[in-house]
């Protein structure tokens, strides 16, 4: 399955999708920065736009969680 992000097609793989709903999950429990960074750099690595790991984010936990993904990500 692949995913239009913003003219740049990104290949979605179980795994990937997996590790996007752990950091939703891990989100919803407010898990410290460290353990969301450490699951961002993997994210990161599979090639997803921060955009549209933003809108997944926001759609499933919020914009709060949105926000701090976001503030994480400039420092990664």
């Amino acid at each position: 399955m692949y995913e239009d992000d913003e003219h740049e097609t990104v290949a979605k793989t179980l795994w990937s999708e997996t590790l996007i709903e752990a950091l939703c999950i891990n989100l919803k429990k407010d898990k410290p920065d460290a353990a969301i960074i450490e699951m961002l750099r993997e994210i990161k690595a599979k090639g997803f736009k921060p955009d549209y790991l933003n809108s997944k984010i926001k759609k499933d936990v919020g914009e709060a969680a949105a926000s701090r993904v976001r503030a994480l990500l400039r420092n990664i």
